[in-house]
């Protein structure tokens, strides 16, 4: 790998090679000339992220999606194929972030060209046709422009010079002072410590023409023919060829440009960007301080964020992606002014969308959910805002050299980091591993913080706690292995746990299987050699060497049944397990007799049909849920699921969306619609890699196996799918064997929702149940019509409450007896209103009996007295005299009442009267309270309050004291 310094080229556009070509058309005259002139096989550009492969985070090259291929583990159809792939290179050892924006050429997402040869062809081959390509029509470059590395030998690896590669250059004419040999640092690939490697050879191009002074790399070409092993190097039989070219680079060579940010990949997005912020347009320079660098480090993050959402990325499940968006969020508010950041990112994100759309059609189709999700992540990057900024002003404070960290760009537990650091300063070393495992604080972010605080950090700590971690859990899964002695026992063959007979009735049958018996266990795991019914109890595990029944997994529960003696003796398999370390599935029974299972080698293995069919039914519905939920919200995506007989629970992502209860059932008629419309469900197997050239769904983040299930749903009416989702789990074959779908629980927040719903008879029995509640909600609303001020009564109301909480109990008890949702939400709406009126009716009541006690008690010229009415309608304890206090005119008034223990008190009079302030004061001392200010009303001035008198003839002898000291003083004098 030639090393070249990364500046801003002086190209002269006078001498320009070759007539304009678009980036649509260099990239499609790549595919092109492999595929139709030479016998290539087009593959499409698989996801950015990777399904098959837990090491990476992002795809970062072509070859990622053939990397079991080239490590021996499977083979394609095609020996030779060609593709453009989408690439990001945002961390690990291709990190090229920091870079953007500072040069003329790195970027976090880039296309990759490229072709593969399986054993097809060799090196000669390979290096005509990528000369040939570049060199004729269209591309033209000149050949004296063109530079070859080659790989010149290591005696450390044992490995010789490429002296065939440097023999094909100079046949093919490339003069020897344009051949440049090179050692193991720059020609020789890789994968890893150990496994495929080889020689490279790469072609550069002397761009602007300097007599090899500015080489730039275009074209790696990989020879794939060793395998490096534990102190070897072993040739293998037939090698691979594996090359990539950027798109972006050939682009600016072809289209005479300084840098690939001049290109037409990069050009629209500036006049995006300038259209909305008006400020300056882009010009090209690279000073690092001016406007330029931001134009080109947001039109960059742009595009890669658009693509990173495109294919079902996450921001919630890859922070790198998240801290990307959020930093592009201020750049477009702080250094373009844009009000609202989402607003100019959407905008990208429409033109990312026009400009690929057409190679990657998965940006067109997920447009709108792109869109969507940066507007959701602004809400939420606007909630951090708010509650970090006071703590982070506290923060900076108290150290004021962590300006320089923008907290809003970092992990949540930044802020909370900085305040641990600062309360233990007088720490000499920065605690690396509290800072990564505590606090969730990358390694990058550690260093800068050491490095800014002028403290070493002990990174020997984090690993060696890392390592701890690690070993902790390795030592817990070989310890849950080893609870299981079976080691020596070969894998159970489970494949015909898919292997069920359905009938026109629309029932199944689990045919029965005629399986060896290889061991019996028991509970500590043991195999055991002689049967002690006293030492090892009435519970085991039968292994056996094939079997039909399903292990608990994908959310689905495990098969129940039996196996049966050529006797006839009956054993209940209550439970069934996997030991995912060797794939031995463990039957658990319970039962004394187990001991005669030793005399016999063979069993017939029984899966309970009904309970399989209710599972089947349940896990046909999920699938068929998911696939409405992602036609009818902008973005979901599946949070987890529960499968069990004819039961399910589904809960996905919201992303801040609204999704009702009436929502919810418009989803469950359309789930119901499918049903009926009696739609295939069929089983087929592929490769994780055959998952790229398919439109499937995938769980986000989800890593799936060499060999992964498809369940296909295929409408042969509408001939497209229905649903495609990858799945171990087991299903019905018609969509018509759900028989039906009821959703009876409903659980919503702005982030997520969960809905359990039945399937088969458990609808029926829902239905059924439903409508009794129902029934009894009418009697409910009947009774409450039927009662008004005239026959209402304390009995009758007791009678309606009653009524009304038990409806709320069962309605609420779903445990015992599942209910519509569509019944609980018309039952809900009436035990709302009934609530109303029985209150309002109370209300009115209470009125009425309070209004007719104080009516006697008014006098010509004032009202005073002892309230007594029926309490039964004063079960709240209030008294609302002031809802009464205008049927005695504008007289002067004191009332008292007495209910549960307190004496209530209403005090009014006339604006213009004088208060009696020694009275007053009598009248406080009486209630032993301090006095209580009057409020003002539009006439009057009132106070009312409540004091706790636990006797009641006490009370009431205070209350007849009161009374006649205000008639004989106070009122009298008024």
């Amino acid at each position: 790998m030639i090393k070249f310094k990364l500046k801003p080229l002086n190209v002269d556009n006078s001498k320009r090679f070759r007539s304009f070509l678009s980036s649509n058309e260099i990239r499609k005259r790549f595919i092109d000339y492999f595929v139709k002139e030479n016998d290539h096989k087009f593959i499409k550009s698989s996801p950015v992220v990777p399904y098959n492969d837990p090491t990476l985070a992002f795809v970062n090259a072509g070859m990622c999606q053939f990397k079991s291929v080239l490590l021996g583990q499977r083979t394609l159809t095609a020996n030779c194929v060609a593709n453009s792939q989408k690439c990001i290179r945002v961390g690990g050892k291709h990190n090229d972030l920091d870079i953007v924006g500072s040069d003329g050429y790195h970027h976090t997402f880039f296309e990759m060209l490229g072709n593969w040869s399986f054993g097809q062809y060799g090196k000669a081959k390979a290096c005509h046709l990528a000369w040939n390509l570049l060199t004729l029509p269209p591309f033209n470059i000149p050949t004296e422009q063109i530079y070859c590395t080659v790989f010149n030998g290591d005696r450390a690896l044992d490995v010789e010079a490429d002296n065939e590669t440097l023999q094909i250059w100079k046949h093919i004419g490339v003069n020897d002072d344009h051949i440049i040999m090179n050692g193991v640092n720059d020609n020789f690939w890789e994968m890893g410590e150990t496994g495929p490697c080889g020689p490279c050879t790469e072609i550069h191009i002397d761009y602007p023409p300097s007599g090899g002074k500015n080489l730039i790399e275009l074209w790696n070409i990989v020879f794939i023919q060793y395998s490096r092993e534990k102190n070897t190097m072993r040739k293998l039989p037939n090698y691979f060829v594996d090359t990539g070219m950027g798109l972006e680079r050939l682009t600016m060579v072809l289209q005479d440009k300084t840098s690939t940010y001049d290109t037409d990949l990069f050009s629209p997005i500036f006049k995006i960007i300038f259209n909305a912020c008006k400020i300056s347009k882009y010009t090209g320079l690279y000073d690092g301080t001016s406007l330029d660098t931001y134009y080109r480090v947001l039109a960059d993050h742009g595009r890669m964020i658009t693509v990173a959402l495109s294919d079902n990325m996450l921001p919630s499940q890859n922070h790198k992606l998240r801290r990307l968006i959020r930093k592009s969020f201020i750049m477009a508010e702080v250094n373009f002014k844009i009000q609202s950041g989402y607003t100019l990112m959407c905008d990208i994100a429409n033109e990312v969308s026009t400009s690929l759309g057409n190679v990657y059609p998965e940006l067109i189709k997920n447009n709108e959910k792109v869109k969507h999700l940066i507007k959701h992540e602004y809400t939420i990057f606007n909630k951090l805002r708010l509650s970090v900024s006071k703590d982070w002003k506290m923060v900076v404070e108290e150290c004021p050299m962590l300006k320089s960290f923008n907290p809003y760009e970092e992990c949540m537990g930044f802020v909370p980091a900085c305040n641990y650091l600062i309360k233990h300063k007088n720490m000499s070393n920065i605690p690396a591993f509290t800072l990564y495992d505590a606090f969730g604080l990358e390694k990058k972010t550690i260093g800068r913080l050491a490095e800014i605080m002028g403290k070493p950090v002990n990174w020997n700590e984090l690993e060696e706690n890392l390592k701890k971690l690690q070993i902790k859990t390795i030592n817990y899964t070989e310890r849950k292995s080893n609870n299981y002695m079976i080691r020596n026992i070969p894998k159970t063959d489970d494949h015909f746990k898919y292997e069920v007979i359905r009938h026109n009735n629309e029932s199944y049958l689990s045919p029965v299987l005629i399986a060896k018996l290889l061991a019996i266990v028991d509970i500590n795991g043991n195999i055991v050699a002689e049967p002690d019914i006293k030492q090892q109890g009435d519970m085991v595990s039968l292994v056996l060497d094939k079997t039909s029944f399903y292990c608990k997994a994908g959310g689905q529960q495990n098969d129940i049944g039996i196996v049966k003696t050529n006797n006839g003796i009956v054993f209940d398999v209550i439970d069934v397990d996997k030991i995912e370390e060797n794939g031995v599935v463990l039957h658990h029974i319970k039962s004394r007799d187990w001991p005669i299972l030793f005399s016999e080698k063979e069993l017939h293995v029984q899966v309970d049909s009904n309970n399989r069919l209710g599972l089947m039914r349940a896990h046909s519905s999920v699938h068929i849920l998911n696939s409405v939920l992602n036609s009818y919200l902008v973005v979901t995506a599946q949070l987890s699921s529960c499968v069990k007989k004819d039961l399910m629970l589904f809960t996905f992502a919201l992303f801040g969306q609204n999704f009702s209860p009436k929502e919810a059932l418009v989803i469950e008629e359309k789930v119901k619609s499918v049903i009926q419309s009696a739609v295939s469900v069929k089983r087929t197997t592929v490769t994780s890699n055959d998952l790229n050239q398919i439109n499937v769904t995938l769980l986000p983040g989800e890593v799936y196996p060499d060999e992964v299930h498809l369940i296909d749903m295929y409408s042969n009416v509408d001939d497209s799918y229905i649903s495609r989702e990858a799945c171990c789990g087991t299903h019905v074959q018609n969509t018509l064997d759900v028989i039906d779908f009821c959703i009876v629980q409903y659980k919503c927040n702005i982030n997520e929702c969960t809905i359990m719903a039945v399937t088969g008879p458990l609808c029926t029995n829902a239905r059924v149940f439903g409508q009794q509640l129902f029934e009894k909600s009418n009697f409910v609303e009947d009774l409450t019509n039927s009662t008004n001020l005239n026959n209402i009564s304390p009995k009758k109301v007791h009678l309606l409450m009653d009524n009304m909480n038990q409806l709320k109990s069962e309605l609420k008890n779903t445990s015992q007896n599942f209910i519509p949702l569509k019944v609980q939400i018309q039952i809900n709406k009436k035990i709302f209103a009934i609530e109303r009126k029985i209150q309002k009716l109370i209300k009115e009541k209470k009125m009425q009996i309070l209004g007719d006690a104080v009516k006697t008690l008014c006098k010509d010229s004032y009202a005073v007295g002892y309230v007594d009415c029926d309490v039964a309608y004063l079960n709240d304890n209030c008294y609302d005299f002031e809802n009464v206090i205008h049927i005695c005119g504008e007289i002067p008034c004191l009332f008292l009442a007495y209910n549960k223990g307190h004496i209530h008190v209403y005090l009014r009079i006339p604006k213009e009267y004088p208060e009696d302030v020694n009275w007053l004061n009598n009248f406080w001392t009486k209630f032993d309270i301090k006095p209580i200010k009057f409020k003002n009303k539009v006439q009057f001035k009132a106070t009312e309050f409540k004091v706790k008198r636990v006797d009641k003839y006490m009370a009431l002898k205070l209350i007849d004291n009161v009374v006649q000291d205000v008639k004989k003083s106070y009122f009298s004098n008024i």
